[in-house]
C-alpha cells in the first residue's frame, strides 16, 4: 500500500480526479509514443459525467461541509464548492437534459471541453488559465463565507449558504462562457477551408 508523504488537500484530490497522466509518457495528448499513450486508462476521460469530493470540516458547523462538484470531464471542468446546508440547488444544476442546452451547467462545461479537444495544444492554455482563476476565486470565496457562517444560525445560515452556493455556481458558468467565446473565436483560425491573402499583391 502506498502512503502520501504529506497531508493531502482537497486540491490534491481535485488534481487526481482530473488526471490524464499530464506530464508523463502515458498522457493520451502528450508526447509519448502510441503504445505509452494508450497503456493506462486515465482517471479523467471524455465519458466522465461528473466528479465530486465530499469535504468534512470538523472545525465548522455541519452546514458548512462542502461538496466540490465538477460537471463533465474533470480535466476540462472546474470543481465548484457547494455548502451542504443549502435548501435549494441553482437552476443550472437541475433537470439537465440529454441533449445540449446552454442554460445547464453540465453542457456549459462540456461545450468548453469539446471545443478544446481538437486543438488541445493551441487552446489548452486558455482552459488552464480559466481553471486556475476559478480555483483561486472559489478559495477566496470560501474563506470570506466561512467568517460569516460562524456568526449565523438557523434560517439566516441556510439563506446565506444557499446564496453563496448560487453565486459560486454562477461565477463558474460565467467564466466558462467567456472561455467558450474565446475558444470559438480562436478556433476559426484552424478551419481547413481558409485562404490567406498576400496583401502585397
Amino acid at each position: 500500500m502506498h502512503k502520501a508523504d504529506r497531508r493531502l488537500s482537497v486540491y490534491d484530490v481535485q488534481d487526481f480526479l482530473s488526471s490524464h497522466y499530464q506530464g508523463t509518457e502515458f498522457d493520451p495528448i502528450g508526447e509519448g509514443n502510441e503504445e505509452s499513450k494508450h497503456r493506462f486508462r486515465p482517471v479523467s476521460v471524455a465519458k466522465t459525467q461528473e466528479a465530486h469530493i465530499l469535504q468534512i470540516r470538523p472545525e465548522m458547523p455541519r452546514e458548512a461541509n462542502i461538496q466540490w462538484l465538477s460537471m463533465g470531464v474533470g480535466a476540462q471542468s472546474v470543481f465548484v464548492p457547494f455548502y451542504a446546508g443549502a435548501d435549494d440547488t441553482p437552476a443550472a444544476y437541475q433537470n439537465t437534459p440529454g441533449e445540449f442546452n446552454p442554460s445547464k451547467a453540465y453542457w456549459v462545461y462540456k461545450q468548453a471541453g469539446v471545443l478544446v479537444d481538437p486543438h488541445y495544444l493551441e487552446l489548452g492554455g486558455f482552459l488552464s488559465a480559466t481553471q486556475q482563476n476559478l480555483r483561486i476565486k472559489f478559495s477566496q470565496n470560501i474563506i470570506a463565507a466561512d467568517k460569516t457562517i460562524k456568526t449565523l444560525v438557523g434560517k439566516e445560515l441556510t439563506a446565506f449558504i444557499t446564496k453563496v452556493n448560487a453565486d459560486n455556481a454562477q461565477a463558474g458558468i460565467d467564466e466558462y462562457n467567456k472561455l467558450i467565446s474565446k475558444l470559438i473565436t480562436n478556433s476559426t483560425n484552424f478551419s481547413p477551408i481558409n485562404y490567406k491573402q498576400d496583401l502585397n499583391l
